[in-house]
């Protein structure tokens, strides 16, 4: 699917996702637009994004809107400049939009100097529901701590659309930048959840109030990855509901917990890195390093294999490092890909690669 598809695609009635697509990412990031119809349109931005990508995100706003004075309207999730960057080149455009947060998101995101005609703080507009001028309505959910204190859901009971900022986001395989989730987008999902989110107590809490949502939920539309709807909505909800994450993958005892189930990845990611550079250049590569290198202290490096020694979680992360200092970005992709995939598939803690860091700005 194109990303002129994406844009011009609604994922419900006056609904569309105007983010930028990256094949080359594994971080997509969403940006929403809400047309409400009526006697006089209201549109509604929500989580305007990265300042990265705002010329394109800029380039399909206008399209549905004409000029950017039409939106009334912006929501925030949480504070991430994934989500906020963009506040600062829509206000200026647009002295008269209005927002949409959680004072506690709004206490940090006000540092950017940002200047709306007005604020709606979520916990003291006095009810769940905020009314619209034309009518309409937004539901507002706080999911606190998913995965900051103040972040809140905003759902569309007319489209039974919620927009649930980093809950429910997920990183993606390279070049799978689709717009609906699937099954075999689960892996990046759940990576995500370990990564960002703190605990899977913060998380059930949330999904509890989302299921308890009258009408029912239809699509889920998070800031990341892919939009969730029919089956595989469910799917992911209830299998959150269970995934260890954050806190929960922190125990005293890790490296002795997981430690064989560490050393049979460490030699799957040395077998995929072997396929594209070569297992010779890979072993004389890890023997060349200098005996007072960080690497050393984790791994065994002989004649010929390598083996992990100790740390899994921190070994990982530095080998996939080393295997692809001075390599195509697209390997490097690759392999942080791979190795947080086989993480997941033997259920151990996932190491910190800096997945969605390394793309270059304006690509």
């Amino acid at each position: 699917m194109t990303e002129l598809v994406h844009w011009q695609t609604p994922i419900a009635e006056g609904c569309f996702q105007v983010g930028h697509r990256r094949p080359q990412s594994l971080l997509q990031c969403n940006t929403y637009l809400r047309t409400f119809h009526g006697k006089e349109r209201l549109h509604w931005c929500v989580d305007p994004g990265s300042q990265v990508d705002y010329p394109i995100i800029r380039k399909h706003l206008k399209a549905h809107v004409g000029d950017l004075t039409a939106i009334r309207l912006f929501s925030i999730n949480h504070q991430d400049p994934d989500v906020v960057g963009n506040l600062t080149f829509l206000t200026r455009e647009n002295p008269n939009l209005a927002g949409l947060t959680s004072e506690d998101t709004w206490r940090l995101v006000r540092h950017l100097n940002l200047r709306p005609k007005r604020m709606y703080y979520t916990n003291k507009v006095g009810e769940e529901t905020l009314k619209l001028a034309n009518g309409h309505r937004i539901q507002l959910l706080p999911t606190p701590f998913c995965h900051f204190r103040g972040a809140v859901a905003y759902y569309d009971p007319e489209n039974q659309v919620l927009f649930t900022g980093d809950l429910f986001g997920g990183l993606n395989k390279p070049g799978r930048v689709q717009l609906y989730g699937e099954e075999a987008d689960w892996p990046g999902i759940a990576q995500f959840h370990q990564i960002y989110m703190p605990s899977r107590l913060a998380v059930a809490f949330a999904i509890r109030q989302i299921q308890a949502l009258r009408p029912a939920v239809k699509v889920i539309a998070p800031q990341h990855g892919f939009v969730l709807q029919g089956d595989i909505m469910h799917v992911v909800m209830d299998r959150l509901l269970k995934l260890p994450m954050g806190m929960d993958l922190l125990p005293k005892e890790l490296d002795e917990r997981y430690f064989k189930k560490y050393a049979e990845v460490f030699q799957e990611v040395l077998a995929m890195a072997g396929v594209q550079l070569g297992r010779d250049q890979v072993l004389q590569r890890l023997q060349r390093l200098p005996k007072t290198h960080k690497l050393h202290r984790y791994i065994k490096v002989g004649q010929s294999q390598a083996a992990l020694a100790r740390h899994g979680i921190v070994a990982l992360a530095l080998l996939v490092e080393e295997l692809t200092r001075e390599q195509a970005k697209t390997f490097e992709s690759l392999l942080k890909h791979v190795t947080l995939e086989l993480c997941l598939q033997h259920k151990v803690p996932l190491p910190q690669l800096g997945v969605g860091v390394d793309e270059g700005a304006g690509e």
